[in-house]
């Protein structure tokens, strides 16, 4: 499912003054003016043509970055509804078994592991019934996601640090017990998966061209990531500082989860160890761990993130050619308007160079300002050549008072 991203700081307020948008920078004291004074000034401007092969120039190497950001936007979007407090949008375990719904399966795909909330690390809702799974343990996760790979991770088809799985009160609250519905929902999604290759009717996104990017990772049949308690909910440098934010950062440095093997390490090209863990590990604190029959560990988030992510990323190594890149993931991409379409073939937005050379022909034949992208481009361009920010490209933050670093 691709979710729309929201239009960039619109700006799309009326343009009365007939001040035109010209070619040559203004003068650099413009750079003193306050935010609104910015906003208020761009968005008062009136484009003027013909645009200059120069200015047209900038503006496409503009749209291109605007092209990754709107994609990653997407995924953004995308992850927090996987993660929301909605059961509809994530994956419930009700008993030892579970129930994988088919509409559910690309969930599980093209992942390194699941993330099972015990109910002890749930909060209550109004009601008093426990199923509200704080969002912030994402934000957490997200944020040391994306460093370990230096800002810049594959996010084609689903693919992240874990999926959720919401434990309900009828569901298993040991480590043994949420390894065995873990086993049986690997075994599921493998079944429905071997079910829908070569079929039309395609269970995975409803795409049957998409189906062959799709696939239960062998890491994901290996290992679970368990949140048993909100550590850092009671933590001293986990709360609001003096500028009013949580650091991220320190929410999965002092969130703890276990870590556990299932015993299925078939397709792996090596077995798993927790021998590097060993100095980062913690007390277990669980009555229901006490044999080596369970090979589990508590570390932190941070660590459990480092730990998955390497472990993914050695696979990988063997298993992809070198320097190959993902598949495109086209719901991802950004899409075209319908009055674009006429000027714009519809595979035009699979990649930054057509997809910015596509809104440049359409913003000829229609103009710059018909469009709010080609709009806000043209202008973020135009006052960055005079040192100000207008419309700059930004996310919407997963909270408010939390800080991404």
């Amino acid at each position: 499912m691709s979710v729309k991203s929201e239009p960039l700081m619109s700006g799309l307020g009326g343009m009365a003054s007939s001040r035109a948008l010209h070619e040559t920078p203004e003068p650099a004291g413009r750079t003193t003016r306050s935010d609104e004074e910015i906003d208020r000034h761009w968005n008062s401007v009136v484009t003027q043509y013909p645009v200059s092969n120069e200015l047209k120039s900038l503006v496409r190497a503009d749209l291109k970055k605007e092209w990754h950001f709107l994609r990653l936007d997407n995924f953004r979007q995308e992850t927090r509804i996987r993660w929301a407090t909605t059961d509809c949008f994530r994956i419930c375990l009700d008993d030892m078994v579970g129930n994988l719904d088919p509409e559910k399966l690309n969930y599980l795909c093209n992942k390194p592991t699941a993330f099972y909330w015990l109910q002890s690390a749930q909060r209550t809702d109004a009601t008093g019934e426990k199923n509200q799974t704080p969002k912030i343990i994402l934000a957490a996760i997200y944020g040391e996601w994306r460093r370990c790979y230096n800002n810049e991770p594959n996010i084609e088809f689903g693919h992240f640090f874990a999926n959720p799985v919401r434990i309900t009160s009828t569901g298993p609250s040991t480590v043994a017990g949420v390894i065995k519905a873990h086993r049986s929902l690997c075994v599921q999604a493998s079944s429905l998966i071997n079910q829908v290759e070569g079929r039309a009717d395609n269970v995975i996104e409803h795409q049957p061209s998409s189906s062959q990017h799709y696939s239960v990772l062998p890491l994901y049949h290996a290992l679970v990531v368990i949140i048993d308690r909100l550590d850092s909910f009671h933590h001293e440098e986990c709360r609001r500082e003096s500028d009013g934010m949580i650091s991220l950062r320190k929410i999965a440095q002092h969130q703890t989860v276990l870590i556990a093997r299932t015993g299925v390490e078939e397709g792996l090209h090596d077995p798993i160890s927790f021998e590097s863990l060993k100095s980062h590990s913690l007390p277990l604190d669980r009555f229901d761990v006490v044999t080596k029959s369970i090979d589990c560990v508590r570390v932190s988030l941070a660590t459990a993130v480092q730990f998955i992510t390497d472990l993914e990323k050695a696979e990988d190594r063997r298993r992809l050619v070198s320097g190959e890149e993902p598949p495109l993931d086209a719901g991802l991409c950004p899409i075209f308007r319908p009055k674009e379409f006429e000027t714009l073939g519809e595979k035009t937005n699979l990649n930054p160079e057509a997809w910015a050379d596509g809104m440049i022909k359409a913003a000829e034949k229609y103009g710059y300002d018909s469009n709010f992208t080609t709009r806000e481009s043209i202008r973020r361009v135009q006052a960055g050549l005079v040192g100000e920010a207008f419309c700059d490209f930004w996310h919407l933050p997963f909270g408010n008072c939390w800080r991404e670093e």
